[in-house]
C-alpha cells in the first residue's frame, strides 16, 4: 500500500507539471467548456495527496455559527422560521432559513463577480442574463463545481505580522514566503487550497460594523503568484479575500476577485474561521468541502473542513 501511494504522489507531480488544458480536454480557459472553474483541477491525485497529510485523524469545522448577531451587508437580512406539526404518534418540527448566500462561511461561486462597464463579463466570459437569466438556471451555478478534496495550507499573518492586520493591510508574497519558511511548508501548487488567517475574525459579532468596513487581504501581486501556481482556492478569516480598501480604482471595488475568479476561474471561500487552525497548530491539512448543489446558485454556504 506504501509503495502505491507514492507512486500515485509522484504521478501527481508529473500530472501538476502539465498545463491545465493537457488535463482535461476542451476549450475555455482551463481547458473545458468550462462551467467548474479551478475546481477541475482538483484531481484524484490531488485528494491522494491531501489523505496521505492526514496522520492524527483529527477533523476541524472551519464554517462560522449561523446567527441573527453575524455581520451582514447593507440590505441583507438573517430569519430562521420554525413550523411545528403534531400527530398522534410523532411530532415534527420544520425550519426554514431566510438569509443571502452570501452570508456566513460561504464559496463564491462563477458567476458571483463580474466586470463593471457597458459590456459586463463573468468567468469564460459569461454575461450577466446568462449567468442569472429569468428563466433558467444560470450559466455558471455551483451545481457545475467539482468537491473539494485536496491539499490545504495556512498562511498565518498574525506570527508574520507580529499581530492581528488592520483594515487596508496589504499582504506581499515577501509574507508569504516568510510564513511557509517558518513553518516548513512547501509553497502551493496545482489544485491546492490557501488559507489566509489575518485575525480579521476578531470583529466578527464583537464589532460587526468594524469587520464591514474593510479588510486586510492580498493584493494583485500576490494574486499573481497565486495564479502562476495553479490553486483552485483562496480561503480568509474576512468577508473578502482582496485588500478593502484598496490602494487605487473605486474604495470599494473587487479587482483581486477579477483577476482570480473573473479572469481564472480560482474559487475563493469567505468567513472562514481560521482561528481554529491556529489552536491546532497545524499549517498543512486537507481541505474538504462539498458546495450546496443550488441550481443557479452563484455561492453556496457551509463549513470547509480540515483534516489532519
Amino acid at each position: 500500500m506504501t509503495r502505491l501511494l507514492i507512486a500515485a504522489a509522484g504521478a501527481a507531480l508529473c500530472l501538476a507539471a502539465l498545463p491545465p488544458a493537457a488535463q482535461e480536454e476542451g476549450s475555455g480557459p482551463l481547458g473545458l467548456p468550462n462551467k467548474a472553474g479551478a475546481s477541475v483541477l482538483m484531481t484524484e491525485l490531488n485528494a491522494i495527496e491531501a489523505a496521505n497529510i492526514i496522520r492524527r485523524g483529527r477533523v476541524i469545522p472551519l464554517g462560522r455559527e449561523y446567527r441573527p448577531e453575524m455581520p451582514l451587508g447593507p440590505g441583507q437580512d438573517y430569519a430562521l422560521s420554525r413550523t411545528t406539526s403534531r400527530g398522534d404518534t410523532s411530532t415534527r418540527v420544520e425550519t426554514t432559513l431566510s438569509a443571502p448566500l452570501t452570508a456566513g462561511t460561504y464559496l463564491e461561486g462563477l458567476g458571483h463577480t463580474g466586470t463593471g462597464g457597458e459590456d459586463p463579463r463573468f468567468f469564460n466570459g459569461f454575461t450577466p442574463d446568462e449567468v442569472a437569466p429569468e428563466d433558467g438556471p444560470g450559466a455558471a451555478g455551483v451545481e457545475h463545481l467539482k468537491p473539494i478534496f485536496t491539499r490545504g495550507i495556512l498562511i498565518d499573518m498574525v506570527t508574520v505580522n507580529g499581530g492581528p492586520m488592520d483594515a487596508g493591510q496589504e499582504i506581499t508574497v515577501a509574507d508569504i514566503e516568510k510564513a511557509l519558511d517558518w513553518f516548513g511548508v512547501n509553497e502551493p501548487g496545482n489544485g491546492d487550497a490557501v488559507v489566509f488567517h489575518t485575525g480579521w475574525g476578531r470583529h466578527w459579532i464583537a464589532d460587526n460594523d468594524t469587520y464591514l468596513s474593510g479588510a486586510p487581504g492580498i493584493g494583485l501581486e500576490v494574486a499573481e503568484w497565486l495564479i502562476e501556481r495553479e490553486v483552485a482556492l483562496v480561503a480568509t478569516d474576512a468577508w473578502t479575500v482582496g485588500v478593502q480598501p484598496v490602494k487605487e480604482g473605486p474604495e470599494r471595488d473587487f479587482p483581486v476577485s477579477l483577476a482570480l475568479t473573473q479572469k481564472h476561474g480560482i474559487l475563493l471561500h469567505d468567513n472562514v474561521e481560521s482561528e481554529r487552525l491556529i489552536d491546532a497548530e497545524i499549517s498543512e491539512f486537507a481541505y474538504i468541502f462539498a458546495p450546496v448543489p443550488i441550481r443557479g446558485a452563484t455561492g453556496s454556504p457551509g463549513a470547509p473542513l480540515a483534516v489532519y
